[in-house]
């Protein structure tokens, strides 16, 4: 691999003026304590507002069942009840009778209680209950590896990053972020054997043309995006205003993308000020109808 990024790198740093980086990363025995992850990030210096929300009980609850579900073809876990004050999942024995029918038997209860975080089961010397709750104490204070992709593709949102492949994977993060990126590269770099690995972009004419039309296709794809949504909202206005003012400060974050990649690629969105501006004004009248209607 190394080889490999040092001809990427002699192939695209020209010495010209900064335009970049390229960057992927692999993920690798990833998953990270809460306390340890905040104890790097801050360390690091990022903005803890990236952060993925801390795990909770229900989270943990539910993703041990699903983990301990897998490799069990007569036995499944089931969603028993769900409400505010317990979650309930049974074990349930699944047998073909042999004339097309199937019977089921429930074998065991599991139910965590809302109010104090604590699994009980009926049946706690049951190898599927015993699995279960081992990994439910795991991830009670546990981030995923998918948790800590999630916090990348979050913090790589707030550096105005480009996706340059429309599966994701590769991304281009315009200079003024350059800083931002090492940081988070740095934290990622001691999660496991997980790596980030950056490529330096210098200013050529095809290479910055190239990036343009990048930038355009992913601030036309936003746009079209909310617009989508916003359609959606008009029709069957969201419960909560706080949903709508997400959208102001999201409509904000896109008008100060599309103009930094104008400034430093030259790539413009024609008209993206109209359309977030309308889309601003919509918003604005839903908020007004709810205040009326709460009046």
């Amino acid at each position: 691999m190394q080889t490999e990024l040092d001809l990427i790198r002699r192939n695209t740093n020209h010495g010209g003026q900064p335009l970049g980086d390229l960057l992927w990363w692999e993920l690798a025995a990833a998953s990270v304590n809460r306390p340890d992850l905040v104890k790097l990030w801050v360390q690091g210096g990022l903005p803890t507002e990236l952060l993925p929300e801390e795990p909770t009980a229900e989270k943990a609850f539910k993703t041990a069942a699903r983990e301990t579900q897998v490799g069990h073809t007569d036995r499944l876990l089931r969603l028993a009840k769900d409400d505010e004050l317990e979650v309930v999942f049974g074990i349930v024995n699944e047998q073909r009778d042999g004339n097309g029918g199937l019977e089921y038997h429930q074998q065991a209860r599991i139910t965590l209680d809302r109010q104090t975080g604590n699994l009980l089961s009926d049946q706690p010397a049951d190898n599927m209950v015993q699995k279960l709750m081992a990994r439910f104490q795991e991830l009670k204070t546990l981030h995923t590896t998918d948790d800590v992709r999630r916090t990348i593709t979050r913090a790589l949102d707030s550096f105005a990053a480009v996706t340059l492949r429309h599966g994701g994977g590769v991304y281009w993060t315009p200079a003024v972020y350059a800083a931002s990126l090492r940081r988070l590269q740095a934290i990622i770099e001691k999660l496991g054997q997980s790596k980030m690995h950056l490529v330096p972009i210098t200013a050529t004419k095809e290479g910055q043309a190239a990036l343009a039309q990048a930038a355009k296709a992913s601030i036309e794809e936003e746009l079209t995006a909310l617009q989508t949504e916003m359609q959606q909202f008009l029709q069957t206005p969201p419960d909560r205003a706080s949903t709508l003012m997400r959208r102001l400060e999201h409509f904000d974050d896109l008008r100060r993308k599309a103009n930094l990649y104008q400034t430093v690629l030259q790539a413009q969105v024609e008209g993206l000020a109209e359309n977030l501006t309308e889309m601003e004004r919509q918003v604005h009248g839903l908020l007004d109808s709810k205040k009326a209607r709460a009046a």
